[in-house]
């Protein structure tokens, strides 16, 4: 008996009680779902972590712009090439996706005024939006042709500017690859 009375002292709500923790004050205090990582944790998450930061990326320097070719990009000439001459010419892009997540998007917009001989121009808009999804780390996910460009254009000359936006799963949109180029 006298080993029973601790325990049935501490089991009273008294708030006298030095040897008995408030069974309210400890259920509460535990970490549910606590977001401390530990140092191993951190070092192992680090990598993945940069790369969704990150986010889609051109695969590399020569990675978004205009092309000579209609399927495949035989010869880069740059994201604001000027005057294209005469021949077959496209808009690509080979794009670094994360490993990590799904539903990464590209949006791509085509905004183009052709000259008429009368003095006025006509626009031509064109949007699409891309699913990419990582390639591995030897090539890029390639959106090609996002537009064919044929210069001379039949309708006459014509001034053309795109954007490429990069959208995370979540659909925050990152800042946009732009360009600009010309046919006669």
């Amino acid at each position: 008996m006298i080993f029973l009375l601790p325990l049935l002292a501490c089991s009273s709500p008294a708030p006298d009680c030095p040897e008995c923790p408030d069974h309210k004050e400890t259920e509460s205090s535990a970490p549910q779902g606590s977001a401390q990582m530990s140092p191993w944790e951190a070092e192992l998450l680090a990598e993945p972590l940069a790369e969704i930061r990150q986010g889609i990326q051109p695969f590399n320097e020569e990675s978004i712009g205009v092309c000579t070719g209609v399927q495949k990009c035989e010869a880069y000439l740059g994201a604001e090439p000027g005057l294209l001459g005469e021949g077959d010419h496209m808009v690509f892009a080979e794009l670094r996706v994360p490993s990590y997540g799904e539903n990464w998007k590209a949006n791509f917009e085509l905004h183009c005024e052709t000259s008429r001989p009368d003095g006025s121009s006509t626009p031509y808009d064109y949007d699409r939006s891309y699913e990419v999804r990582n390639s591995g780390p030897n090539r890029g996910y390639r959106l090609s042709p996002m537009m064919r460009i044929k210069s001379p254009h039949s309708s006459g000359p014509r001034s053309c500017t795109y954007s490429l936006t990069p959208i995370r799963p979540d659909g925050e949109a990152g800042e946009a690859w732009t360009g600009s180029y010309q046919t006669p």
